[in-house]
């Protein structure tokens, strides 16, 4: 996973969904009385928990959706709101709100023609996967883990899947 740092917001348009640096989980608060800096851990990805789609189309009334699209906008906001719910301050909600995104993205047993619908699940991937053993109260391990597992490079393609996917969905699944 990439290194957490402190966390900030950038606004991204009004289309695409606001996506975040992960705050540190260095510093999740451990009580264990050492005075030297925990190692820099790298940064993951969140986005805001009010994800909207738009019919894309500009009119008054939105294209009847098929049941399938419905179904990965319903999914993709569930894992939006998983991601939008990491707490970088407990090591626990962290790991969490990744595997809850997890396991969202991956309900769906289909969605390879979504654009950046396997990038994003490959990142959820490596991120769980770098937490499977680690104690979720240990908040040096998690930062440990998070920073051996994800790269600046997995970041960034994972904002850029992301990116994709909304588009693609707020597209109505034409895009």
């Amino acid at each position: 996973m990439l290194p957490l740092r402190p966390r900030t917001r950038r606004t991204a348009s009004a289309a695409a969904v606001a996506l975040a640096v992960a705050a540190s989980v260095g510093a999740c608060g451990s009580s264990g009385g050492s005075t030297q800096a925990a190692p820099e851990p790298a940064p993951a990805i969140s986005v805001d928990a009010d994800l909207s789609m738009s019919d894309g189309e500009g009119g008054d009334e939105p294209p009847a959706l098929t049941e399938e699209c419905l179904e990965l906008q319903e999914v993709w906001a569930e894992t939006n709101r998983a991601l939008a719910g990491i707490d970088q301050e407990h090591p626990r909600l962290l790991v969490a709100g990744f595997r809850e995104a997890h396991r969202s993205i991956t309900s769906v047993e289909d969605a390879a023609d979504v654009p950046g619908w396997d990038g994003m699940t490959a990142y959820l991937d490596k991120a769980v996967g770098a937490f499977e053993d680690v104690d979720t109260d240990d908040d040096q391990a998690v930062a440990s883990a998070a920073t051996l597992a994800i790269t600046d490079v997995d970041t960034a393609r994972a904002t850029t899947a992301h990116e994709s996917v909304t588009a693609y969905l707020d597209e109505g699944c034409r895009g």
